[in-house]
């Protein structure tokens, strides 16, 4: 059995997008884990003009990626770097490595993870240093992305 997944919302190329997916998953070696569930929405904009969220739990995640921001279009490749980003979330969400409390508080390796400023935040830390170092390796460049 396989990780299972879904996508949503109007976006570029649903080849390319579907097979970036597929090796995100098996880069971030969370293709195998059965009876979880990564649900992706591609939305026109998103809140405080953020080019991706992702949350959950280690059932299942949400994953929205903006086509704006600021009022500007973003590209594509663009919007597939922060898949990449938020597909790292996603991996830490599902093997539990990120998780909230019962107040909404981050929790890191199961600590508090109250006080970090957000480019201090070793969740994002992580995301940041893989998500260009996936996008390359992950990333069907031999497609038509017309």
């Amino acid at each position: 059995m396989t990780i299972s997944y879904s996508i949503s919302g109007r976006h570029r190329n649903d080849e390319a997008v579907r097979i970036y997916v597929c090796n995100l998953f098996k880069a971030l070696k969370i293709q195998r884990l059965s009876s979880k569930q990564v649900d992706i929405y591609f939305r026109t904009k998103l809140d405080a003009d953020t080019l991706g969220l992702c949350m959950g739990d280690t059932d299942e995640v949400f994953i929205d990626i903006a086509k704006t921001s600021y009022n500007n279009k973003l590209s594509f490749l663009a919007q597939m770097m922060t898949l990449a980003h938020e597909m790292t979330h996603a991996k830490q969400f599902l093997r539990g490595e990120l998780a909230h409390n019962r107040d909404g508080e981050f929790l890191w390796r199961s600590k508090c993870a109250r006080g970090y400023k957000y480019k201090n935040q070793p969740w994002e830390k992580e995301a940041e240093r893989l998500e260009k170092v996936l996008f390359m390796e992950c990333f069907p460049f031999h497609l038509d992305i017309k």
